[in-house]
């Protein structure tokens, strides 16, 4: 009878499933029957739904939730710090009264066009669209004064993602990590 069936199915030293289960009239890999647990029907299918046998008492029980060390928290938290400080980057930027957009692209026109106003020479302008899409007459002093607002707060952001980076390698418990704030601030 096929409910009479039982399965070999190698287990792990905490007794979770580490293998496929072969029934025990099938052709069973050596390794697999040698050190293989032997379950009955109703065993194997807790063994295959998130259960595990417990290698001391036999009982099965539910195989506990993924509890992360703390070293992989806070090797977490530092990504979320570094991309915490990432985004905070490319955030648009405030200078003479205006907001310019700051990504990638936006630098990459920023530059082109003071590159531009620098061979025109003293005086040169361009109308340039804002971030709250404004229209602004601009010069190259203008482009560098956002360079440079924004060269002092990336050094701010990064000097704040190293202290914040210091702690968190600093923290002794998962409760001294949770405390953290991510930009630095606690």
């Amino acid at each position: 009878m096929e409910t009479d069936l039982k399965y070999y199915i190698l287990l792990d030293e905490k007794g979770i499933k580490k293998s496929c289960g072969y029934r025990e009239d099938e052709d069973i890999p050596e390794d697999v029957k040698m050190n293989g647990f032997l379950a009955t029907k109703n065993e194997f299918e807790k063994l295959l739904n998130g259960y595990l046998r417990d290698p001391q008492t036999g009982k099965f029980k539910e195989i506990p939730p993924y509890e992360p060390t703390l070293d992989e928290l806070k090797a977490h938290k530092k990504a979320e710090s570094k991309a915490t400080r990432n985004a905070l980057e490319v955030k648009p930027i405030e200078y003479k009264d205006n907001t310019y957009d700051f990504d990638t692209d936006s630098r990459d026109r920023l530059d082109i066009a003071l590159k531009a106003l620098s061979v025109q020479g003293e005086g040169a302008t361009i109308d340039w669209t804002m971030a709250d899409n404004t229209t602004a007459t601009i010069t190259a002093a203008d482009i560098m004064g956002v360079f440079v607002t924004s060269a002092v707060r990336s050094n701010a952001l990064h000097e704040q993602y190293r202290s914040t980076k210091e702690k968190i390698e600093a923290a002794q418990s998962v409760e001294e990590l949770n405390k953290i704030e991510l930009g630095g601030r606690e």
